[in-house]
């Protein structure tokens, strides 16, 4: 905590740091044990995750967040994936897959979401998704991060992010399809 606190320079923003470190900290080692299996490791993925809390505490704290711990939770669990990544790539020599860039023709996610019926069956649709890319939309749809934000908040790169984005908002498309297909047949 030491350390996240180093980059935060006036004291309302260490307070509001305390506190969710206070309130989240104990969901979030969990979160993390429970990717990592490792008590130290898991340790460390908070200990990243609260520094990358503090290097966006502005914002975090502007978006007028209601549920910081679902916030708190989303970017623990990404520090967390990365550090197995990180200790997976030390112990196998295998070739990382290339990420591919192709933009998707078509409306796009949030085109689809316009109207309030719309919206409500979206969010229950993104729950279905894996964690990794309904963390993505949350945070894209309803946090209205870019995708540099979302590149510093869950310390991945700014090409990841827009790869993630694509491919998370292609299942939500097909998961949409799938929906207004059954929806036609009945």
């Amino acid at each position: 905590m030491l350390i996240a606190l180093a980059f935060v320079h006036n004291k309302k923003s260490r307070s509001q740091l305390e506190v969710l470190y206070r309130d989240h900290a104990s969901a979030m080692y969990k979160v993390a044990y429970r990717i990592l299996k490792d008590e130290h490791l898991a340790e460390d993925a908070v200990q990243e995750a609260f520094i990358n809390i503090a290097r966006n505490l502005n914002k975090i704290m502007s978006t007028g967040c209601n549920k910081p711990r679902a916030l708190c939770v989303i970017i623990v669990r990404n520090a967390a994936i990365n550090i197995y990544r990180r200790r997976k790539r030390q112990y196998s020599m295998a070739v990382e897959e290339i990420e591919e860039h192709i933009s998707e023709p078509g409306p796009s996610v949030e085109d689809i979401i316009l109207d309030n019926e719309a919206f409500t069956r979206v969010t229950e649709l993104i729950k279905e998704l894996s964690p990794a890319y309904a963390d993505l939309l949350s945070l894209k749809l309803y946090y209205h991060y870019n995708d540099e934000e979302i590149s510093r908040v869950l310390n991945i790169t700014h090409g990841s992010v827009r790869t993630r984005l694509h491919r998370a908002r292609k299942c939500l498309l097909k998961l949409l399809a799938q929906e207004q297909e059954e929806a036609h047949h009945e």
